[in-house]
């Protein structure tokens, strides 16, 4: 930036206004940035601090997968492959993007049942995925030894991405549709003015947006911070392993599946003639950069890198040699540890943040390469039409809340990292971090009582426990501990009475001298007299009595379509 003229950036000049300004020139945000110029935007501006790729993107290791153990989610992974499949002849920018499917591989009964589940859910989807026997698996890798394999989840069109090509070329796609991208461009405060919109200062000037979107990785907590928002983000230490040219991989006449081994808990696929290796370490040895959420990131951090810890990961490293032979005589010529960005429940932050207007997120991205299409053509969508185009509610910005302090964010990311290749069990409950600053005032009388589940940083009960009962948490594909129970508490309310615990509930204060009149409207039943209970509102006004933590001038309704049986208290 020339002293002289602080209106211009790297030659260009400087925008007094914008419709959408973007903070952060990850391959999430310029996905953002592309979308929503390609879109018809007229007026979109990305502000990097550094330069793109700056952060978590440039060190990724790239991989690419149709697959994804949820519903919702499936679809931005199933965009973001598509884009990348054609925005190579798109922009002219090449984007090192390879596709030769994976392989999830199951060693125990228990993997086996986990992708007959999965299968069971993948025709929600338009995306191939086959289950396979140990001789497609050793087709699709022949370098392993089948000693342990039972099974393996095949999707084909899984492969790898090269990050930085992937960013630079919808960065030229962003620039081709009108897209103004700005580096080195830092964000030094965020003022909103009375009108919904924004003042987005930084050291070149200011630009009044019409709304900002929080896209800066690592950075999003402190960019947060400026408009009084503490984002439960957190950066962990991941590692991967790069080896020089292995001859059996050299030999070999196609591109090798990318492979999943779960028990092992790590990736590993073919980079050239050698191999890329990346565990995920138990929660006892995973390392958090704590430090960076209480002082901040370290001025100048960019493309840096942290010290490898090769010890760490030994105990993967050795499964994998036991899986992968060849890994054993291989020469380790780059050990990777950089910084990636997790959440409590390692989804991301995506959307329109309540409690300020015209302020979005698209942080906590722990995967942003397989996200980063799709997020950017959903969010772009909702920005332009008003709506997301489909249900992401598992990726709503505003699930955290005050109770998600630092404790709680460390204790989740660090289970979350730790569990990343657990067997992913229906109806899941993970014990971290709980209970939080949310217990209700029947909470200490509950809580031995039966199995507790966690709700929006509630405490609630799922079910109670009887003599002779299968205590516990025990998760199971097939009928778990909690079945019978279960339809013993719908047995005994449908045929005697129930209290059920609602607390985590939404609830609503209605005010005024014609709420009577509006609510007598919204009801099926109509309201009782002050001081008076009918049928249908008897037992939901003592479940707030007794979930209520002030039970003074307590005047809450709450009003439901649906009694939840499952979490009854039988009396």
């Amino acid at each position: 930036v020339s002293s002289s003229d602080t209106s211009t950036v790297l030659g260009k000049r400087w925008k007094d206004t914008a419709d959408t300004v973007i903070i952060g020139g990850g391959c999430v945000g310029v996905s953002l940035a592309y979308h929503l110029a390609k879109a018809g935007m007229k007026d979109v501006v990305l502000l990097e601090k550094s330069e793109l790729t700056a952060g978590s993107t440039w060190h990724a290791a790239g991989l690419t997968t149709y697959y994804h153990p949820g519903i919702n989610l499936k679809q931005v992974h199933y965009d973001s492959i598509k884009l990348y499949e054609t925005l190579e002849a798109e922009t002219g920018q090449a984007v090192g993007f390879h596709n030769p499917g994976s392989v999830r591989i199951a060693s125990t009964a228990a993997r086996v049942d986990e992708m007959k589940y999965q299968m069971t859910r993948t025709h929600w989807n338009v995306t191939e995925q086959y289950f396979i026997g140990p001789e497609k698996v050793h087709e699709l890798f022949p370098l392993l030894n089948m000693d342990k394999v039972l099974a393996g989840l095949y999707t084909p069109g899984d492969g790898h991405i090269d990050p930085y090509s992937l960013t630079m070329a919808l960065a030229a796609g962003a620039r081709m549709y009108g897209a103004q991208i700005y580096n080195p461009a830092p964000v030094s405060g965020l003022k909103p003015t009375s009108d919904g919109k924004w003042d987005v200062e930084t050291p070149h000037g200011t630009i009044r947006a019409n709304r900002i979107v929080n896209s800066a990785g690592f950075w999003a907590r402190e960019v947060g911070e400026m408009i009084g928002f503490k984002h439960p983000t957190i950066p962990v230490h991941h590692q991967y392993v790069v080896t020089a040219t292995v001859p059996e991989v050299k030999a070999l006449k196609k591109e090798l599946a990318v492979i999943r081994d779960l028990e092992g808990s790590y990736y590993l696929r073919q980079e050239r003639d050698g191999l890329l290796f990346g565990p995920y370490e138990k929660m006892e040895k995973m390392v958090l950069q704590d430090s960076w959420v209480t002082d901040g990131v370290p001025p100048g951090f960019g493309k840096e890198l942290f010290e490898s810890d090769l010890d760490r990961i030994m105990e993967h490293v050795e499964m994998a040699m036991e899986m992968v032979p060849v890994l054993k005589n291989a020469d380790i010529i780059n050990i990777v540890s950089g910084p990636i960005t997790y959440t409590p429940d390692l989804l991301p932050m995506v959307g329109p943040h309540h409690g300020v207007r015209n302020y979005w997120t698209a942080i906590g991205f722990g995967y942003g390469v397989i996200h980063a299409g799709g997020i950017g053509k959903f969010l772009s969508h909702w920005i332009m039409n008003g709506e997301p185009p489909y249900d992401l509610i598992e990726c709503d910005p505003n699930r955290y809340g005050k109770w998600t302090d630092v404790p709680f964010m460390c204790a989740k990311a660090r289970e979350s990292y730790g569990f990343n290749n657990v067997v992913g069990y229906p109806k899941e409950e993970r014990f971290e971090g709980r209970p939080t600053s949310r217990m209700s005032g029947v909470y200490e009388l509950l809580k031995g009582k039966g199995s507790m589940g966690f709700h929006a940083g509630w405490e609630q009960p799922h079910w109670f426990y009887k003599p002779g009962d299968d205590i516990g948490y025990k998760p199971s594909f097939r009928r778990t501990n909690w079945f019978g129970p279960v339809g013993r508490e719908c047995k005994l309310v449908m045929e005697k009475v129930g209290v059920i615990d609602l607390t985590p509930f939404g609830k609503f204060t209605v005010k005024g001298k014609d709420s009577h009149k509006l609510l007598d409207r919204l009801f099926a039943n109509t309201m009782p007299k002050v001081e008076h209970l009918n049928d249908t509102l008897s037992c939901e006004m003592l479940l707030l009595l007794i979930g209520s933590t002030n039970m003074t001038n307590f005047a809450t309704l709450i009003f439901h379509s649906v009694y939840c049986f499952s979490m009854s208290v039988c009396i």
